[in-house]
């Protein structure tokens, strides 16, 4: 017979293994979920190439608009050259005229960092852009 007044309670976790367990189980899933995000990275997207970058191939600037435009300017404001652009499958593509033909010419990206992203080119080598704005 219970004693008048006395509630028995059931552990909050379970027993003893099974609350282990649980948190053994809640450790491991985040240390993989922390261990992916730090060797996949965070996702990259147009966005993070969007503004006016300098690059090591250039002398005048090159813009990069969030509607997809790109534009090679003078500080004066003459366009150059232009096109559009987009980031797809870890490469940028860049869509170009040149008189009646329109070309792709796709860059695999190399990396991404604060402020500077690098393109493989073609030929192999790797072209450095650093933002200006």
């Amino acid at each position: 017979m219970a004693s008048k007044g006395k509630v028995a309670v059931a552990p909050a976790l379970g027993n003893g293994f099974l609350a282990g367990w649980r948190i053994k189980f809640f450790l491991l899933l985040l240390a993989g979920g922390l261990g992916y995000w730090l060797v996949a990275g965070p996702a990259i997207s147009e966005r993070d190439f969007v503004g006016k970058w300098q690059s090591s191939r250039l002398v005048t600037p090159l813009h990069l608009a969030a509607n997809g435009e790109w534009e090679i300017k003078t500080e004066a404001g003459a366009i150059l050259q232009y096109g559009v652009w987009r980031y797809a499958d870890k490469k940028i593509i860049w869509t170009i005229k040149q008189g009646t033909q329109i070309s792709d010419e796709v860059n695999p990206v190399v990396s991404l960092g604060p402020g500077e992203f690098r393109l493989e080119e073609r030929d192999g080598t790797t072209t450095v852009f650093r933002r200006l704005e």
